[in-house]
């Protein structure tokens, strides 16, 4: 047992000289020591996600777009950081497997040295009837192996340089998410300025529109005064003669007020018509911005965790078969006794429970921006009721007003066929009445 120490020091980085039966080999933590470290874990993703939130609700509300968009980039870094980890476990395995399959050796070497060397001192192994010592290997053998295990660990340095390069360029892609983001949120700043001048803007274009709808109302009033003075003059100075000029003239006057009034039928079912497409597209818009939100937040929600742990509770089954055997080697007279005892293999916790972190946070931004949008549907549905009541009133307003026009056209006609002044007068007061209101 003299050659034991020397041969074992060169792997002393790798697993340790007197492991303890019963307990499970712990070489992976000796050959990548902090690899979970080098990932970018979720909740990292998490912080990031909750602090980018907080601070675009401090400035402005994203649109329902760029906020999808946003959850869409969170979840493919999930998934490309899952797919990540999961390579890096299945070449831990691989790692593993290759360095308990060189230490099982290097103990056989050594069990069959150390029995050569002895003689008749050591009790043979055969007395188990279970093993037999493997033929002597030639002197070179220990340095072939040791030369083996050295490219071994230079192929797992290079596979870690590969793994921390991979990472460095994910993190260049979260950082320019970031600043795409930063981006987007200055964009929006900029816009939300923009809008805001713009509504400034519609609000005083809305006062000039009452100021002008004023004007027009004192300037209605003005020429139904001017009519109903002109009227009375007219019939003040028409006598019997020139009854054929009063009828023209009165045919003229009737042509401009019907004209007058054409125009305004126009005006008013144009507008009609604006608020009817309008209301229309604003309907539109908003059944498809739900539909799109439904479709894309159930795809989310419904998203499950990435199988990460198979590759470690695939190794736990042949690393405890290892272990077996490295403690049937140095520990005969333990029998099969202890060694039959399985370590069952856990799933990560970590993983699991960052996962359902962060599908609860999705879903807690899926209920919030879902109840935003049953808000602005509820808004747009009360514009929409408000609209449909303006629509109605005009409807009523030309209603109204074309049978008023209709009847005056009509009294008209019969004053002027029978010539009874004191019956032009009322009909032109009645007309001015009529435009006052």
């Amino acid at each position: 047992m003299d050659q034991r120490p020397e041969l074992l020091s060169s792997m002393e980085y790798v697993a340790s000289p007197d492991p303890k039966p019963g307990l499970p080999l712990r070489v992976a933590e000796n050959v990548a020591p902090g690899a979970e470290d080098w990932l970018p874990s979720a909740s990292r993703h998490l912080a990031w996600a909750t602090s980018l939130e907080t601070e675009h609700q401090t400035h402005l509300e994203l649109s329902e777009e760029q906020r999808l968009q946003i959850s869409k980039e969170l979840v493919d870094l999930q998934i490309a950081t899952h797919h990540l980890r999961e390579q890096h476990e299945a070449e831990v395995f691989e790692l593993r497997r290759e360095i308990l399959r060189l230490e099982s050796r290097v103990l056989e070497l050594e069990l069959h040295g150390n029995g050569a060397c002895q003689g008749h001192r050591v009790q043979p192994m055969a007395n188990l009837g279970q093993h037999q010592v493997p033929p002597l290997e030639p002197p070179g053998g220990q340095q072939k192996l040791q030369e083996e295990l050295k490219w071994l660990l230079e192929h797992h340095r290079a596979r870690q340089q590969a793994l921390e390069t991979q990472v460095g360029v994910l993190s260049q892609q979260l950082q320019g998410a970031r600043e795409e983001a930063r981006t987007t949120g200055q964009q929006l700043a900029s816009q939300a300025m923009v809008l805001a001048s713009w509504k400034g803007q519609l609000r005083q274009a809305e006062a000039e529109n009452t100021q002008l709808q004023l004007q027009l109302k004192k300037m209605n009033e003005e020429y139904a005064v001017r009519l109903q003075h002109y009227a009375r003059e007219t019939v003040e100075n028409a006598s019997s003669t020139n009854q054929a000029a009063l009828q023209a003239f009165l045919e003229a006057t009737l042509q401009d007020i019907r004209a007058a009034h054409r125009t305004r039928e126009q005006q008013l079912a144009q507008a009609a018509r604006t608020y009817r497409k309008r209301l229309a597209d604003l309907n539109q818009r908003q059944e498809l911005l739900l539909t799109t939100c439904r479709a894309t937040f159930a795809t989310a929600i419904n998203l499950e965790p990435l199988p990460m742990h198979w590759a470690t509770e695939l190794s736990h089954p042949r690393e405890n078969e290892y272990g077996r055997q490295r403690t049937l080697l140095l520990y005969p007279e333990k029998g099969s006794g202890e060694t039959s005892k399985e370590n069952k293999s856990q799933p990560l916790a970590l993983d699991t429970a960052s996962w359902a972190q962060f599908q609860q946070r999705l879903q807690d931004f899926s209920q919030d921006t879902q109840a935003e949008l049953e808000r602005e549907r509820a808004q747009l549905m009360v514009r929409a009721t408000m609209a449909e009541q303006q629509l109605s009133e005009l409807q009523e307003y030309v209603d109204q007003h074309l049978g008023r026009y209709k009847q005056e056209i009509l009294k008209l006609r019969k004053l002027v066929n029978i010539g009874d002044p004191q019956g032009v007068e009322a009909v032109s007061s009645t007309g001015s009445g009529g435009a006052h209101l």
